[in-house]
């Protein structure tokens, strides 16, 4: 059995990425797709005022939210479909993971910040710095002079 696990922040990116890789399967062939969504973080307020507990139901929910349609995809191609809600750092989250499912392959689909370097999945997963930040501040700067000189 191959097994995927998935990481996914935008439904609508993590679908371009995925429909690319699916193929039609033999009925013998099984594949395992472990969906792993990564909720953004709660503001410094709205974390405030949350309990541990609805905090929890919130990300439940929004992985739940983010996977239905891609989980309906992957199950039309005859794909057994596992849903987690990531916590923690996703490299220990990692490890938990493919100690659980042994032969698992890691993918990132999710979407590239501008002006920030996402968490990385696994330890040998390459990282390369953002080098747009000081161009966007100074276009953004530009945009904003020219706004008030008219």
């Amino acid at each position: 059995m191959e097994t995927f696990i998935v990481y996914i922040d935008d439904k609508e990116y993590a679908l371009q990425q995925i429909i690319p890789m699916l193929t039609p399967q033999e009925p013998e062939t099984r594949v395992c797709w472990v969906l792993v969504g990564c909720p953004p973080r709660l503001t410094r307020h709205g974390g405030r005022w949350l309990s541990k507990t609805a905090q929890k139901k919130w990300r439940q929910d929004w992985t739940q939210e983010a996977t239905c349609e891609i989980e309906t995809l992957l199950k039309q191609q005859h794909a057994q479909v596992f849903i987690k809600t990531a916590f923690g750092p996703l490299t220990e989250f990692t490890k938990k993971l493919c100690g659980e499912f042994k032969t698992a392959r890691v993918i990132d689909v999710r979407r590239p910040k501008l002006g920030a370097n996402l968490d990385q999945v696994t330890e040998n997963q390459p990282q390369s710095p953002t080098t747009l930040t000081l161009p966007v501040g100074v276009i953004a700067m530009g945009a904003g002079i020219a706004m008030v000189a008219d």
